[in-house]
């Protein structure tokens, strides 16, 4: 990833660009919308500690600050991310600014990876959950929430940027979108 470091791409051309976090104890999962290499998107571990009041520091293990874990999100980056359990529900979208699809996945055992790791549909570790609707120019998720709602435990609320003109519910209200989650 160094090299995404000095380049001189912008955070939304591919360039590095964090734009997911989920926190479970002292582990931090950073995913990022950019940069997504040969169609593979990038999700940061950190382990912190406290060494100083109110100062986090990564702590290493083995020589290493953070583990890697390699997505197989069909080209999409990561937008935001989403504990459920132990797996981690994972929104992604374009990674430059297009217009295209959005879709959630689910990465199993999230929290049990003790190493560098890549993660598919085809070896079951990631699932394609289902593809978010979208209207060119309009919609784009951008973020995501675990909450019980209309009597269903899992459910999943997904809220938008620009949202389109049929969103708008009147000044500073807008309208986002609850999907049940499957199980």
């Amino acid at each position: 990833l160094g090299p995404f470091f000095s380049c001189p791409l912008g955070d939304k051309e591919n360039g590095f660009n964090i734009e997911g976090l989920a926190a479970r104890g002292e582990r931090v999962f950073l995913g990022l919308r950019g940069p997504v290499l040969d169609g593979w998107a990038i999700l940061l571990e950190l382990e912190l500690e406290e060494r100083e009041p109110g100062a986090l520091t990564p702590r290493e293990k083995g020589g290493k600050a953070y583990k890697k874990h390699f997505l197989d999100l069909e080209g999409l980056g990561i937008r935001e991310l989403q504990f459920l359990g132990d797996d981690l529900l994972v929104l992604a979208g374009p990674t430059m600014k297009l217009e295209g699809e959005m879709a959630l996945y689910r990465l199993r055992d999230a929290v049990g990876r003790a190493h560098d790791s890549l993660a598919s549909r085809d070896d079951g570790e990631l699932e394609l959950l289902f593809s978010l609707p979208w209207t060119r120019g309009a919609d784009h998720a951008e973020g995501l929430a675990c909450l019980p709602c209309l009597g269903e435990p899992n459910a999943l609320l997904i809220v938008y940027d620009s949202p389109h003109p049929t969103r708008v519910a009147g000044p500073g209200r807008v309208f986002a979108d609850i999907f049940r989650l499957p199980v």
